[in-house]
């Protein structure tokens, strides 16, 4: 082994080469036992496509592991899940090309839904990388998780900071000295769990410290409603997206749906508030509202009602 590390650090001496790691996924990353110890989850859907309101769940994969709240230090993993359900109806093409699974798979196949919810109800915390997409798709298949905390290593770690340019998780793995075999559920959760394991280049944090920094800061989702259409540049420059399906009652008591909408942190919100009535209403009376958002109803479909 330590020949291993001298060639390498060799080969990456000059700058001209970096080696990769192949993820072989530990059974525990720390020895002992945390001071402050939690069970967290990683998971991660394979689904029939990218709608969350109408999509199924066809692969769900998850790993429970013990952690220290104080210091974000990952221990010994508790349980590996992975299991298929089948949709009722035949696959795309695009998405058996993506996730390799093909109908024969799925056929006659079903989550253990007691397993995952029993370790879903033991976690202080369920991690997805896009945790808006994941979550959301759990929650219609298992409504009886939905009053569960959740963090995204996707939002919730400052990855340009760390000059990490694309979102990927296997572009992430790849800048972090590391590869493996993407696109099943089980693979992307123990990838996205040997994330957090690491150092992030720049800071020097530890990326699981930083995940429940962030995690744990209360934010604000606003909804500029009867925003005037011409000042849709101006929102969309500001971050804004155009929300096509949220329905609202307008000042008059009509429905209506369509809303430009943005989530900040909590420390932001009077600067927000400001930018919107100066720029967005122009002194007009305020008709923005807002959701506050913590860790419970952060990336659920609760964050837009």
């Amino acid at each position: 082994m330590n020949e291993i590390l001298t060639a390498i650090q060799q080969l990456e001496k000059g700058g001209q080469y970096k080696v990769l790691e192949r993820l072989d996924a530990p059974q525990a990353y720390h020895q002992g036992n945390p001071q402050t110890p939690r069970i967290g989850i990683v998971l991660d859907t394979e689904t029939t496509g990218l709608d969350t309101s109408k999509d199924k769940i066809i692969e769900l994969g998850f790993i429970a592991f013990h952690y220290d709240a104080g210091t974000g230090a990952i221990y010994d993993i508790l349980q590996r899940y992975g299991g298929f359900e089948d949709p009722k109806e035949p696959l795309t093409e695009i998405v058996k090309q993506v996730t390799g699974i093909t109908d024969d798979m799925l056929i006659g196949q079903s989550l253990d839904e007691t397993k995952i919810v029993h370790w879903l109800n033991k976690s202080s915390l369920i991690i997805a990388h896009n945790a808006a997409f994941d979550r959301q798709m759990l929650e219609r298949r298992l409504p009886q998780i939905s009053d569960s905390n959740w963090a995204c290593t996707l939002n919730d770690i400052h990855w340009q900071d760390e000059n990490i340019t694309s979102l990927k998780l296997d572009y992430i793995a790849y800048k972090l000295g590391y590869f493996f075999e993407g696109h099943r559920a089980v693979n992307d959760a123990e990838a996205t769990l040997h994330l957090l394991s690491k150092t992030l280049p720049n800071s020097g944090k530890l990326a699981m410290s930083e995940l429940l920094n962030h995690a744990r800061v209360q934010s604000r989702r606003y909804f500029a409603v009867g925003a005037p259409f011409d000042k849709k540049d101006d929102l969309k420059e500001r971050g804004y997206r155009w929300l096509a399906d949220y329905a609202y009652t307008d000042q008059y008591g009509k429905t209506k749906k369509g809303v430009w909408s943005k989530a900040i942190h909590q420390e932001e919100t009077k600067e927000e508030e400001i930018w919107l009535q100066d720029n967005i209403y122009s002194g007009q009376k305020t008709v923005f509202t807002y959701n506050d958002l913590t860790a419970n109803n952060r990336y659920s479909m609760q964050e837009f009602k």
